[in-house]
């Protein structure tokens, strides 16, 4: 599975904000997991639709 054009875009917005720490594509599930200099977003997953989800999201239920 090939990144989508939402997730490019988002890597290169991370990116040009300086933003991006990290980040590798896994190309079984079409994710795209990033680590950033967020607070809010420190280690996420870019999904294959475009969604950014922080991995600790669950961690709160």
């Amino acid at each position: 599975m090939e990144p989508t054009e939402e997730q490019y875009l988002i890597i290169n917005a991370l990116d040009t904000l300086d933003l991006l720490e990290n980040g590798f594509y896994d190309e079984s599930t079409g994710d795209w997991y990033i680590q950033t200099h967020s607070s809010v977003l420190p280690i996420s997953v870019i999904q294959h639709d475009g969604e950014v989800v922080p991995t600790n999201w669950r961690s709160d239920l």
